[in-house]
């Protein structure tokens, strides 16, 4: 059974990392400081919305928007057990035996990618941590719910399902992240139980995908059409929404596998190489970035906050795949993505920032942020966990302290500006901090499972969830490698 990871002195640290005294008691400072905050945050769970998908911090309730499932609970299991909060995962674990996968209100439709990365993945995770069998049976609850979606012409599943009406389809075209991010933990649930069937559904998806025709080799329209097999070509190419966690889990098959399919790493190669090729630009300020593309060839400056999970999974990709050179690259996108919070009165990245192709060519002063050199397109922080994950990664491939220092950074802004009685609120605009009515109502599940567990990671040994043995799903739910 694998042992919660709070630092002790009796643990075996490695060198190469936390090679004194010093470094490990500031590391032990911050890893405490980040459990307090996931300790504040579920109380106001608790306390307001115990049981419900998600807290609203401001207002002490509730909202149910993923269909009564209980998300947030679910998605935290396996931070409460990493972080050493043993009642508290013991009373939530007890919960989730009568929460009911196979059922939703009336006029829900379940979104299938999402519940497959918060709640089946939510699950393994837990599982694979614990080894308790009734948590792999509700995995499988949920496996066997979702599997409903995949009854397709094509074998890409219906973005969304509605369980009291299983014959309504709703739309036809499902984004790329969607259908191409079920694969590790459909994988897995077979691996786990022993039927094949969702490993099965997982790859007549991902084969969809992979044979329908595209205008560029390594890059994916965003949007393909359930019933026909064949791409949109109307929306951009991205690294960003809709299709950021479909690249990440080409690399990261190919890790869960243990590096036995090949098809994977070829794969996560070609889509490197033409990422790199068509959507990394430099700013007239020298800022490496991650924009867009359109099926025409025109180029984007935005940069989404969504894309800075990117590095992370460059610096990841680099160690697995022996392509050195990524580490560079990831080094320099890292830090654009931490600029973006630096430079932001609050500390705090925004959602969307845009870097003009100079600085005499900047079409609304108002919101253009000097220091950084770009835009703010959309100034809102959700509580994202991705410019945290990339420097999580980074540390970890190079471990180079200055990226706990920056995570640190990172998290004091968090406290200051986002806690609230009821536990952490999303803000409105990160360049005024201090402005009346600044945040918003919403506490996500994502930082619960995600943005808090790769802080607590990032000052933690690097023996607890060891990548060479682990593969974290793009909700950050540590799954084992398949090793056969």
């Amino acid at each position: 059974m694998f042992r919660y990871g709070v630092l002790q002195k009796s643990t075996t640290m490695s060198t190469a990392k936390l090679n004194d005294s010093k470094a490990f008691i500031v590391n032990h400072k911050r890893q405490r400081a980040v459990r307090d905050a996931m300790a504040h945050a579920w109380k106001g769970y608790t306390t307001f919305a115990f049981g419900k998908d998600e807290l609203k911090p401001l207002s002490y309730s509730y909202s149910q928007r993923w269909g009564n499932w209980s998300i947030s609970l679910v998605d935290a299991l396996d931070t409460l057990y990493l972080f050493g909060m043993l009642d508290e995962y013991e009373t939530a674990k007890k919960y989730v035996q009568n929460i009911d996968f196979g059922q939703s209100p009336i006029g829900h439709r379940v979104p299938v990618f999402e519940m497959t990365i918060r709640a089946l993945g939510g699950l393994l995770g837990a599982y694979e941590l614990d080894q308790d069998p009734m948590l792999l049976k509700k995995a499988q609850e949920v496996g066997d719910t979702l599997a409903l979606a995949f009854d397709t012409p094509t074998g890409i599943p219906w973005p969304t399902i509605d369980l009291n009406n299983i014959s309504s389809t709703g739309i036809t075209d499902v984004c790329i992240a969607e259908a191409g991010s079920l694969q590790l933990e459909f994988a897995k649930l077979s691996e786990l139980t022993g039927n094949p069937k969702y490993r099965t559904l997982a790859d007549r998806a991902s084969e969809a995908l992979e044979k329908a025709e595209r205008q560029h080799q390594g890059l994916y329209p965003t949007f393909i059409n359930v019933e026909t097999g064949k791409y949109n070509t109307v929306f951009p190419y991205s690294a960003g929404a809709r299709a950021d966690s479909f690249y990440e889990y080409l690399l990261k098959q190919y890790i869960l596998h243990g590096g036995r399919e090949q098809k994977y790493k070829e794969q996560y190669i070609t889509a490197t190489e033409a990422i790199v090729d068509n959507l990394v630009r430099k700013s007239h300020r020298g800022m490496t970035f991650i924009g867009s593309m359109s099926s025409t060839g025109e180029f984007y400056r935005e940069m989404e906050h969504l894309a800075c999970f990117y590095p992370g999974l460059l610096a990841l990709g680099a160690q697995v795949t022996g392509r050195k050179q990524d580490l560079d690259l990831a080094e320099k996108l890292t830090r654009t993505c931490y600029l973006s919070y630096k430079l932001m009165a609050s500390g705090l990245g925004p959602e969307i920032f845009s870097f003009p192709e100079s600085s005499t060519n900047v079409h609304n002063l108002e919101s253009y942020s000097e220091e950084l050199g770009a835009t703010i397109v959309d100034a809102r922080y959700l509580l994202r966990p991705e410019t945290l994950e990339s420097i999580f990664l980074l540390y970890r491939a190079t471990g180079n302290r200055k990226y706990q220092d920056w995570g640190w950074s990172i998290f004091e802004s968090i406290e200051r500006y986002t806690k609230v009685n009821g536990g952490y609120a999303a803000m409105l605009d990160v360049r005024k901090p201090n402005a009346p009515n600044n945040l918003n109502d919403s506490m996500e599940s994502f930082f619960l499972a995600e943005t808090l567990k790769y802080l607590y990671l990032l000052f933690s040994s690097v023996d607890l969830i060891p990548l060479d043995k682990y593969v974290l799903n793009t909700e950050a739910h540590p799954l084992r490698v398949i090793t056969v």
